[in-house]
């Protein structure tokens, strides 16, 4: 699978930005990785796939992106990749990706439009079960379980570095 950026750190505050009940205290979950990325850096697609939603604006996600492909684990199930807080976005629902296409640019859009340090400015990124999950960790897989754990700075062992 190809990275959703061509350079990979989560951004300040580990592990609230990392995968799984990381926020406040461990009672709140995030359910996928901030990947610090100032705004305007490309955006790949992680694998050969379908956009399966464009998404302008919408919610705290702002502007979205998902798309589904083939789990590289299991052949014939689909997985999902999730992008958030984009500020272009050159694909529409239904287009055929392929893997490491440009997809969009990263931004600051839903609830990353208050961040006024670009050490906040991130992609928000998830590998989902399904396309549309709703709130928790449901639906959702670690990205580290693709794309490894050296993101992180504790082990895949721990409960922030899991799914609850």
């Amino acid at each position: 699978m190809n990275n959703p950026l061509d350079y990979m750190e989560i951004r300040r505050g580990l592990p609230n930005n990392g995968f799984g009940m990381v926020r406040n205290g461990g009672a709140r979950p995030h359910q996928g990785w901030d990947l610090w990325s100032p705004v305007g850096t490309p955006i790949f697609a992680v694998s050969d796939g379908i956009i399966e939603s464009v998404r302008i604006n919408a919610g705290d996600y702002g502007t979205q992106i998902c798309m589904s492909f083939e789990n590289p684990d299991s052949s014939g199930t689909l997985l999902y990749a999730f992008y958030a807080h984009l500020s272009q976005v050159y694909v529409k629902d239904k287009d055929w990706v392929t893997e490491g296409q440009m997809i969009g640019l990263t931004g600051k859009t839903g609830n990353a439009s208050g961040f006024t340090s670009i050490e906040d400015e991130h992609l928000h990124f998830e590998v989902r079960t399904e396309a549309s999950p709703g709130r928790g960790l449901r639906g959702r897989i670690d990205p580290a379980k693709f794309f490894g754990y050296d993101l992180y700075s504790c082990s895949p062992d721990l409960p922030v570095c899991e799914a609850q």
